[in-house]
């Protein structure tokens, strides 16, 4: 479901530019129970399933599911052991996820200091004013 405010374009005197394309974040990456996995393992790069589990606070299924979308992105790699006779499941953190984390951080960062910036619609080369909501 989409929604669209009416922020009153026609009868304002200013319009907002869209930072859509500059502050685009990889779906992948910025999905809560992903970005959990991917920072636990960035503090400590290889976790046992049980432990990650501890660490996201993710049920079995939800940690298995987006592990494996992150591994099938590359950015985790999944082991299968056995230890005493068990099996044991540990991931690890791959370059490619430490750069895609890295890169999300980088994009949030920016998002937090970015003003939004209200242009007045002649476009003139007055200089913009933020807005004070």
């Amino acid at each position: 479901m989409r929604i669209f405010i009416d922020i009153g374009v026609g009868s304002s005197p200013f319009t907002y530019r869209s930072d859509k394309r500059c502050m685009g974040f990889d779906a992948l990456v910025a999905n809560a129970g992903r970005l959990n996995i991917l920072t636990a393992l960035a503090v400590e790069e290889r976790q046992e399933f049980v432990q990650l589990r501890q660490r996201t606070a993710l049920t079995d299924g939800n940690l298995a599911c987006h592990a494996r979308r992150l591994a099938t992105a590359g950015l985790i790699e999944i082991n299968k052991s056995f230890r005493d006779g068990k099996p044991v499941t540990s991931m690890t953190l791959t370059t490619a996820g430490r750069s895609a984390l890295e890169a999300h951080a980088r994009r949030v960062l920016a998002a937090i200091s970015h003003r939004r910036i209200m242009i007045p619609p002649s476009s003139s080369a007055e200089p913009a004013t933020t807005p004070t909501s």
